[in-house]
């Protein structure tokens, strides 16, 4: 079966859709709402940190992180790490990059 998945973007240009065709996933693959703000925040404001989405869409880290990796899986997000000009661990970051 195939699925075409719409998601409701804003950009400055005002609303538009983005078409994700899910046909290339499992036939019972459907999206939560939690998962389609997290595509929409990362389309919309570019490479966020796991500590910016969880303060920008309000829900618990763990929550946020279990379906990053979710997203992940399925080839809609990646993820990378910028050095940073301090010590201490790299800043993770998470980005949108749909269908390549």
């Amino acid at each position: 079966m195939n699925y075409i998945y719409s998601f409701k973007n804003t950009n400055s240009k005002g609303m538009k859709n983005r078409m994700v065709n899910l046909s290339k996933f499992e036939d019972s693959l459907m999206f939560s709402p939690l998962q389609i703000n997290l595509l929409n925040t990362l389309e919309k404001e570019g490479p966020q940190t796991r500590f910016d989405l969880v303060k920008k869409i309000d829900s618990p880290r763990t929550t946020i992180y279990d379906n990053l990796t979710r997203l992940q899986n399925h080839n809609l997000v990646r993820k990378f790490s910028r050095p940073t000009n301090s010590r201490g661990r790299p800043l993770v970051y998470f980005k949108f990059i749909g269908e390549d």
